[in-house]
């Protein structure tokens, strides 16, 4: 038994005489490899790792995870009164959803880990001396609404100049070991949402879920829209550091928000027939399919707002090598807020001979900018940037000709396109009489006869093969051992010369 093999593009490796796919190999190597890392540590007696300063890295991802979907009349940051603004005048503030006391910190089943502590939003209230009025408005399962718990959330808000709504999705709703069904929250939230709008205008949401869910059919009752994901242990600080304006959100969108789950590529095929799911998207998941098939999405891949504004401008990308370019911009904060922002790099394939997607994410860089800064970025693009996996050649492929670089802070706001030129890795194939004709000219041996053939057309030694567009769209697709059918036993000569010919400039 090889140590891997492939099945139906799911590759395989043998590990002690087991078969297992690939994947799982790498996930179990890789945790082999970070146990490795740590026995230096762990070997020494006594050890202890600084448990604070662990907090602080988990505070510190969990500040840059968090995207700003929607932030209507500068709703947000909100105004915490003399603990961040002494002269201010603190707003009232009503905190409700579950979630603000009980965070969902982590995902499912094999993700369970123990935290070191645990700091949720109300915690944070607490310890930073910020009033505010809380009510749970639901619990966290699938249950029905509770009219009780939907009835004290909505006199909570009522009382408040501004709500912050803690919502999401509760355990029960996803795991890594079933399918979700709907990208919608449980209906009693969204409900609740309601009411609550209907008592107060001013409303936050603030989203806890560890995949994408719905956010078009409830959003108009929201003027702020926080993504939190699954922050970890430090969340609640994390939260506050954004909501009060000590940071600035700085997160983007990892995946496309669309506005139905109908919408999504693989529900063509999901959830399969009779014990098996194709994946019959190929390359065209998530962006790629939205943008290539300009199909209406909520929130685009790569979008994140910000308190502060950003200008892109100064674009250029530099060949550097025969398949390799450098990509420069300068990225200026116009605003009076220190912020970060995100620049995205996507490259845009000209005319291909496989399916490709409209552009691809293939580089980006966060960069911080004090408020009327410039910087500029650079970012290398390796040849795999501009590469596809090609079947034919069973490797990685460069086609030459020229490519779009576009340069934005999301999949579908781009600041500037520019292009280069590439030569191609020169990749080919031999060719034979079940080769096409456009194969044969795409080719650089081929090319060479295609126009010789041309020339002996030309003498009269060859028949001459008409030159028009119809003939060009029977030609280029048509295997040459086919020329005989348009050409009769002129084009068996012509097909007879190319291989010849070919077998002379191959040796």
């Amino acid at each position: 038994m090889p140590p891997s093999y492939t099945d139906d593009q799911i590759v395989y490796a043998v590990r002690d005489g087991l078969i297992i796919p690939a994947q799982l190999d790498r996930m179990a190597q890789g945790m082999i490899d970070l146990v490795n890392k740590t026995r230096a540590a762990m070997s020494i007696d006594n050890y202890r790792f600084d448990v604070d300063a662990h907090d602080e890295v988990a505070h510190q991802a969990a500040i840059e995870s968090i995207v700003m979907l929607k932030n209507d009349d500068a709703i947000l940051p909100l105004n915490a009164g003399p603990v961040a603004n002494p002269s201010a005048t603190p707003q009232k503030i009503a905190v409700i959803g579950e979630f603000a006391r009980t965070p969902r910190y982590q995902g499912g089943g094999s993700s369970h880990i123990t935290p070191t502590k645990m700091t949720s939003f109300l915690d944070t209230l607490a310890e930073r001396g910020i009033k505010a009025d809380f009510a749970p408005g639901f619990t966290l399962d699938l249950e029905p609404a509770d009219p009780a718990l939907e009835s004290e959330a909505v006199e909570t808000a009522k009382n408040a100049d501004v709500v912050l709504m803690f919502l999401g999705l509760p355990e029960a709703a996803e795991s890594e070991g079933f399918d979700r069904d709907t990208l919608d929250m449980p209906a009693k939230q969204i409900a609740l949402l309601e009411q609550v709008a209907a008592a107060n205008q001013n409303v936050v949401v603030v989203l806890s879920n560890g995949s994408v869910v719905s956010v078009a059919p409830w959003a108009k009752n929201a003027k702020g829209i926080l993504e939190s994901w699954l922050l970890g242990q430090s969340g609640g600080p994390a939260l506050a550091d954004v909501i009060f304006g000590q940071v600035s959100p700085s997160g983007k969108l990892a995946q496309s928000i669309p506005l139905d789950i109908n919408d999504d590529p693989s529900m063509t095929n999901w959830p399969g027939e009779e014990g098996h799911v194709d994946y019959g998207e190929g390359v065209f998941v998530g962006y790629r399919y939205y943008d290539t098939y300009g199909k209406a999405v909520d929130y685009p891949f790569g979008y994140g707002l910000s308190y502060a504004t950003f200008e892109i401008a100064d674009v250029t990308a530099a060949k550097t090598g025969a398949n390799t370019a450098t990509v420069t911009a300068t990225v200026t904060n116009t605003s009076d807020v220190d912020a970060a922002e995100t620049v995205q790099v996507y490259v845009a394939p000209g005319k291909a001979d496989v399916a490709r997607p409209k552009h691809e994410l293939k580089g980006f860089t966060k960069v911080f900018l004090k408020a009327g800064e410039s910087k500029t970025v650079t970012i290398d693009l390796d040849e795999r940037a501009f590469a596809y996996w090609s079947e034919k050649y069973n490797d990685w492929h460069v086609e030459a000709g020229e490519y779009a670089i576009e340069v934005g802070v999301s999949s579908r706001d781009i600041a500037d396109t520019v292009a280069v030129a590439l030569d191609g890795d020169g990749k080919t194939q031999p060719l034979t009489e079940w080769s096409t004709y456009g194969e044969w000219e795409a080719d650089p041996f081929g090319a060479k006869i295609v126009a010789a053939v041309a020339a002996a057309g030309e003498a009269g030694e060859l028949t001459k093969l008409p030159d028009n567009a119809m003939m060009r769209m029977f030609l280029n697709p048509m295997p040459i051992n086919s020329l005989p059918t348009l050409l009769g036993e002129g084009g068996k000569k012509i097909a007879q010369f190319m291989v010849d010919e070919y077998a002379k400039l191959a040796k």
